[in-house]
């Protein structure tokens, strides 16, 4: 069995995307999957534009696409929030036993049905939605460990080579940038890093 880790972001559409490739890999039992959120846009970074012309070209383009050969449903979200409380939540309900299920809580909150998921009222409903403690969630957001947590990932992702997500690590330490790097590795075919 392959052990790999895949980092992602909750805001990142390519990252919800390859989440249900890497979900199927780790349910046929060919991946060990360690999940290690990675925020995309950190403060002070600059966020995108919601109805920016990047976020459009790059969604008609390439994201509705993808998503139609994946049978998922996706669509522009209207907010462009940072991703560093939901983020920390995921590190919370790893804990917690339901990562999945809160991720993808907080995925269809964002992609599918348009809300602004680094609220607290987001954060505590998709909990809720995942069987979670929704007080618990909302506290951990804002927990200085799990936000020391998320910079060390940070800092030992980008070490290893990770640049941005979806990304896939393995323990060889091959990286792979972007959709289809577990597909490739089960392949045995090359992973593609993302040039510096």
């Amino acid at each position: 069995m392959n052990k790999v880790r895949f980092y992602y972001d909750i805001v990142c559409p390519y990252s919800y995307l390859e989440s249900h490739v890497v979900e199927a890999g780790e349910d046929a039992g060919r991946a060990q999957v360690e999940w290690l959120p990675f925020e995309l846009r950190p403060a002070p970074r600059p966020l995108l534009e919601p109805r920016g012309d990047h976020l459009r070209v790059d969604w008609t383009q390439h994201v509705y696409r993808r998503a139609l050969s994946l049978g998922v449903e996706i669509h522009l979200p209207r907010y462009q929030p940072r991703s560093t409380l939901p983020l920390a939540a995921c590190l919370w309900a790893e804990e917690a036993g339901g990562l999945r299920a809160f991720r993808h809580a907080l995925y269809e909150a964002f992609f599918c049905e348009g809300l602004d998921i680094a609220t607290d009222a987001e954060i505590a409903r998709a909990a809720e939605r995942a069987g979670l403690d929704p007080t618990e969630a909302v506290a951990a957001t804002y927990s200085p460990r799990l936000g020391a947590r998320l910079a060390e990932i940070r800092v030992t992702a980008e070490a290893a080579g990770v640049r941005g997500v979806p990304s896939l690590l393995t323990g060889d330490g091959e990286s792979h940038w972007g959709m289809g790097g577990l597909e490739r590795l089960l392949e045995g075919r090359p992973l593609v890093p993302r040039a510096v």
